[in-house]
């Protein structure tokens, strides 16, 4: 993967110019690398790929490049956009994407947003403030630009940027890909440095006293990261890893995140 966060601007996914007697549905396709696309078994190109004359309804689209394959039934609604945006990684494990679409509400005065999630439980943002993680369903987060951010800890992250239009529900479907592993060959691993790694697994930390009663656990090592859960003060977790004033912590249920090392003790 090339990036940790794919930063795509959805400026508008309702289309305009067609009558509502005979208003058609349009589908947009951004891959890394680029794919052959096909839609209900015909070729159609490659993508990019953009086509706003489509019938609504349900079509089969298939992804192909390098050998590898994505293939999903998608849900084309009338007069709206379907976006399509997913990179293919070195497995399938390490691919990943999403697809969204707005469907009607019938409520002209709320903006809604519905989040499916692979895997559950990623932790849902607008504009960098935590929402709830998936599946979650929103009735009424006001109509305009906002960032949608879906995170979740050894997953990397995916942020857009999208409109959000009063009378629609807007509905995301995300695949999280899992953070490539770092392998060191074992002719180049030292004595000393898989001894470092062993006292590295067993080593634990503890959480310092702040000011506020808690410490933000966040998905990667940065301040400006997501926010996926909070420790408190004298709590004891294993040390899964150290980078650059940053700890990742084991919490228990597979959840992980990173903190900061100067509120943490190792011991």
């Amino acid at each position: 993967m090339r990036k940790g966060i794919w930063l795509v601007v959805v400026a508008s996914l309702l289309l305009s110019g067609c009558s509502l007697s005979l208003r058609k549905s349009g589908i947009e396709i951004i891959t890394y690398p680029a794919a052959k696309v096909m839609i209900n078994g015909k070729d159609a190109g490659q993508t990019p790929y953009k086509n706003n004359s489509l019938d609504s309804g349900e079509v089969n689209i298939k992804l192909s490049t390098n050998g590898m394959d994505w293939e999903r039934r998608v849900h084309l609604e009338s007069g709206a956009n379907t976006v399509i945006n997913w990179e293919f990684g070195k497995t399938v494990e390490e691919s990943g994407g999403y697809i969204l679409y707005f469907e009607s509400t019938g409520d002209k005065n709320k903006a809604g947003m519905l989040i499916s999630s692979n895997p559950d439980r990623t932790a849902i943002a607008i504009d960098d403030e935590i929402k709830g993680y998936s599946p979650i369903r929103l009735d009424d987060i006001g109509e305009g630009d906002k960032k949608l951010t879906v995170s979740g800890p050894g997953f990397k992250s995916i942020s857009s940027f999208v409109k959000f239009v009063n009378g629609y529900q807007l509905v995301i479907k995300a695949d999280l890909a899992k953070e490539a592993e770092v392998v060191v060959p074992a002719e180049t691993t030292t004595a000393a440095e898989s001894s470092a790694s062993a006292e590295l697994v067993t080593n634990l930390v503890t959480i310092k006293s702040t000011e506020t009663g808690w410490l933000r656990v966040h998905s990667e090592p940065s301040n400006s990261a997501v926010e996926v859960a909070k420790v408190k003060p004298a709590e004891r977790h294993p040390l899964m890893k150290e980078i650059d004033g940053w700890y990742l912590i084991n919490m228990g249920s597979g959840t992980s995140g990173w903190i900061s090392a100067k509120y943490a003790e190792k011991s």
